[in-house]
């Protein structure tokens, strides 16, 4: 074998003795990287929005679209790092949005976690704020004043969160 460079050898070397036996295993299992864990992902679940009769109207008016957001989160257990908690005290735990048509159900599939940071949440488990406002296609403002749902996860999953709007100031 022919090695052109100093540096070449020094990255065939320690295949070549691995490959002879002559490396430690503990030398071989040093050189693998272990990969990032992935997210988690668990059961997701659905918003049915009903409008009042004026929202409905302005929407359809304005061929305007409804955005469905859920905010994922997480109580911190002692000793979480100072930086993976937010200024109210909660940990990011993602978040999940849907663009849908006035009178249209907002389905998620699943929901995705932020895996790394379950070891850090207590025992409530991710809690998930959902909240539902005009997609502002006729409007640079949010149309609509909604009801949302703030609870555990868990409660929801497999489940049809039901949300009201109705015009802001109707």
């Amino acid at each position: 074998m022919q090695v052109k460079s100093a540096h070449s050898a020094k990255a065939v070397l320690p295949v070549l003795l691995a490959s002879a036996g002559i490396l430690a295993p503990a030398f071989a299992q040093q050189q693998s990287v272990k990969p990032a864990p992935p997210d988690a992902t668990v059961p997701g679940f659905t918003v049915a929005i009903t409008y009042s009769q004026k929202a409905m109207d302005k929407l359809v008016a304005g061929k305007e679209t409804v955005i469905v957001v859920g905010y994922l989160y997480g109580f911190p257990i002692p000793g979480t790092p100072k930086k993976d908690v937010d200024h109210i005290g909660q940990i990011d735990m993602g978040e999940v949005k849907k663009e849908i048509a006035p009178g249209a159900t907002a389905i998620f599939d699943s929901v995705k976690l932020n895996q790394p940071m379950m070891k850090w949440m207590d025992n409530q488990g991710p809690q998930m704020l959902i909240n539902v406002y005009s997609g502002r296609k006729s409007s640079p403002d949010n149309l609509l004043d909604c009801g949302i749902y703030e609870g555990a996860l868990k409660a929801i999953q497999g489940q049809s969160i039901p949300i009201s709007c109705k015009l802001i100031g109707e």
